[in-house]
């Protein structure tokens, strides 16, 4: 569970082989605040989507993270840091949220053509 007030970071274009110790070492060394990472799995190939979130607790090193990695190689690709835009955290809306959109037919949904 993240921390309640922390300063949540997406990183993204994350390679198959980037595990959640890789994160933490990574961002860990660099920023005194960190509090933990997660990578996103699927659910039914347990891979990793290419993304995931850092929390930092200090705002001094959200932005220097943002500043110093967003562009940086990680693995064998340049990762791609910004602040998430995750606004509402409680489960459940995301979940309410998601049954919305799969129902339009929107973007994010597993019926979208692309």
């Amino acid at each position: 569970e993240f921390p309640p007030n922390d300063f949540r970071l997406f990183v993204g274009n994350l390679a198959k082989e980037i595990t959640e110790e890789k994160l933490k070492e990574v961002f860990g060394s660099k920023y005194e605040s960190f509090a933990m990472c997660r990578i996103i799995y699927d659910k039914l190939s347990n891979e990793s989507k290419g993304y995931g979130f850092v929390s930092v607790m200090d705002p001094k090193d959200c932005a220097r993270a943002i500043r110093e990695m967003d562009g940086a190689w990680l693995g064998a690709r340049p990762i791609k840091v910004k602040r998430s835009d995750w606004k509402e955290r409680d489960l459940r809306e995301v979940r309410k949220h998601d049954k919305k959109n799969k129902k339009r037919g929107g973007r994010n949904s597993r019926y979208h053509r692309r």
